[in-house]
């Protein structure tokens, strides 16, 4: 590749860098509304309805998970200036061959050519599918409940023994004594 090239493809690199962490900023001086600060500036959250505070909650979630993804792109736009420093820059990490300069306009963070990047999709895919095969181990120990059917009986009647929904006060009205 000749310099001409590397300097444009550090000049989107640089472009990109500066968008992320651009945002990365956003994201840590900016609140998410008027909800984000309510929250922590109380000295309780007794009287908070708790659908309420699991929404804040994924809300801090949310944005520490999208901040993070942002990073992530920094340090892999980071490692391609390196590339670029390096003089490796538009080679394959996996097969050596050269990146497709379309690839490289389009992600010039890519580390493989788009043949080594649809084989590691695929196994991915490949991975993803084997795991949907497998059960939680979960079921197994509620399948195994179920060879404990002599007690359950007893247990229902141990329960009883406490009341139910169906006592005369859950029902209302008034209580006649025998």
């Amino acid at each position: 590749m000749d310099a001409k090239m590397m300097n444009h493809y550090r000049y989107l690199l640089e472009q990109h860098k500066e968008r992320h962490e651009d945002i990365v900023d956003d994201m840590e001086t900016l609140t998410l509304g008027e909800n984000d600060n309510h929250g922590s500036s109380e000295l309780s959250a007794y009287d908070n309805h708790p659908a309420e505070v699991a929404s804040e909650l994924f809300d801090r979630e949310h944005q520490m998970g999208l901040k993070q993804l942002e990073k992530r792109e920094i340090r892999e736009i980071e490692l391609a200036l390196e590339k670029i420093r390096n003089g490796t820059y538009g080679t394959c990490e996996k097969c050596g061959k050269d990146i497709d300069p379309g690839r490289l306009e389009l992600i010039p963070w890519a580390k493989l050519c788009i043949d080594c990047a649809r084989e590691e999709d695929a196994f991915m895919d490949e991975i993803k599918e084997d795991s949907k095969k497998f059960r939680p181990s979960e079921e197994r120990v509620i399948k195994s409940a179920d060879l404990n059917d002599s007690l359950k009986g007893e247990q229902f009647n141990d329960l009883m023994r406490y009341g139910s929904s169906d006592s005369h006060q859950d029902r209302g009205g008034e209580i006649v004594s025998e």
